[in-house]
C-alpha cells in the first residue's frame, strides 16, 4: 500500500546500523551483531516494535533532534531490506563462529557500506524488491515503486 513514509525514520535507523557495524567490529564482540540482527528481523516482520522505530517516535522526534521527512512510498521494500540485513548478519555471526573472523568482518564492512549507501539514498534491499516485482512475482512483491522518475531503489523525491 502507497503511503506516506517517514524517511528520518530510515535515515535514523541507518545511522544506528552503522553504528552497531563500527562498534561490532571495533569491539570484535558478536553481540552487537546479534542485537543488529534481532531489529533487523524485527523491523522487517513487524515494524511498530522496533527498537530503531522506537527510539525514533520516543525519543528523537519529540526532541526534535530529527524532522520528519515524509513521502509517498511503499515501506514493503524498506522490510525487504531489513531482512536483507538480518541474512547478512547471520552470515557474519556463522562466520565468525565458524573461525572466519576475516571474511565475517569483511561482510559486516560491506554491510556498513551498503548501509552508507543507503544512507545517501539508494537502498539494495528495494532495489531487489522492485526488480522481483517486475520480474513477476506477487504477493510481499505487489508493490510498484511511486516514483518512476527515480531509478530503482532510489529514495522517492519529496513532493
Amino acid at each position: 500500500m502507497t503511503t506516506q513514509v517517514d524517511h528520518a525514520e530510515i535515515k535514523l535507523g541507518q545511522i544506528l546500523t552503522m553504528l552497531l557495524a563500527v562498534l561490532a567490529f571495533v569491539t570484535k564482540q558478536p553481540a552487537y551483531l546479534i542485537a543488529l540482527g534481532a531489529v533487523f528481523l524485527v523491523t522487517g516482520f513487524y515494524r511498530p516494535l522496533s527498537p530503531f522505530v522506537l527510539i525514533y517516535r520516543l525519543i528523537v522526534r519529540p526532541l526534535g533532534i530529527m524532522r520528519s521527512d515524509y513521502r509517498l512510498d511503499n515501506i514493503q521494500p524498506h522490510a525487504f531490506g531489513q531482512l536483507i540485513g538480518a541474512l547478512t548478519v547471520l552470515i557474519a555471526v556463522a562466520l565468525l563462529y565458524r573461525g572466519y573472523g576475516t571474511a565475517a568482518w569483511i561482510v559486516v564492512g560491506i554491510l556498513f557500506g551498503l548501509t552508507l549507501v543507503s544512507y545517501l539514498g539508494w537502498c539494495i534491499g528495494c532495489f531487489f524488491y522492485y526488480q522481483l516485482n517486475r520480474f513477476g512475482l506477487k504477493g510481499f512483491f505487489r508493490h510498484a515503486p511511486t516514483d518512476k522518475s527515480v531509478p530503482l531503489g532510489r529514495r522517492p523525491r519529496k513532493d
